[in-house]
């Protein structure tokens, strides 16, 4: 697969074969030159491909080790729903907030690991270009929680936005993967029903009693003579 290498936050990710890649690149700075593409074998390119787009958007749910500031941890239970990441301090709590929608976020591999409570660390980051915040606690979120967990957590994130891609930006063409929603299509034209006269014209036609024909024009007028 295509990867999208982030070397400004020690970040990278798979690009899915119906991105566009010209979106990706133009999510970076443009006076940073340290992001590049690279083509490398990854385990993902399989759940990544268009047979796999799911038909709903995945769930997952788990405590999670959040960065809320650098260097800085808190244990949080993470909910994945509604194509969105939610986070409170138990399980069910009333304080949980949407952290972010991945309308406009996806997940990363972290290549530059500092120092974490879990031994796996991933990101989940906007996929918008960085000047379009004020924050980099807004733009970037880190998560560490052990290997097991984070792969699932990556994967699972990465389908929900493969889900959001085709959905809502219908940008892939071709043949229906196998279960995943409906083909663009043309509408059926409408069937037109007959317009209702304003002027009764006569009596309808019968077969028994031909309809009487009843002068329109004046008697003695040009007009009228043509019609005998």
């Amino acid at each position: 697969m295509l990867w999208e290498v982030c070397q400004d936050f020690g970040l990278e990710r798979p690009i899915r074969s119906f991105e566009v890649v010209s979106e990706v690149t133009n999510s970076w700075l443009a006076d940073k030159t340290v992001n590049m593409l690279m083509a490398k074998k990854t385990p993902l390119a399989s759940k990544l491909s268009r047979a796999a787009i799911p038909t709903s958007s995945p769930l997952c749910s788990g405590f999670v080790q959040h960065e809320y500031k650098k260097g800085k941890w808190q244990k949080r239970w993470m909910e994945l729903r509604e194509h969105s990441l939610w986070l409170s301090k138990r399980e069910g709590g009333k304080d949980q907030v949407m952290l972010c929608s991945m309308n406009n976020f996806d997940a990363y591999v972290v290549t530059r690991v500092t120092k974490a409570p879990k031994g796996y660390v991933f990101a989940v980051k906007s996929t918008d270009n960085i000047t379009y915040f004020e924050s980099t606690d807004d733009y970037l979120h880190m998560f560490s929680v052990s290997e097991k967990e984070g792969e699932n957590w990556l994967e699972k994130i990465l389908l929900a936005r493969s889900y959001i891609i085709h959905q809502e930006r219908n940008i892939i063409a071709g043949p229906n993967p196998a279960g995943v929603g409906a083909s663009l299509s043309r509408a059926g034209t409408r069937k037109r029903t007959a317009a209702q006269h304003l002027v009764n014209f006569g009596q309808p036609v019968t077969a028994e009693a031909p309809p009487t024909t009843t002068a329109v024009f004046e008697p003695g007028s040009l007009l009228a003579k043509r019609t005998h």
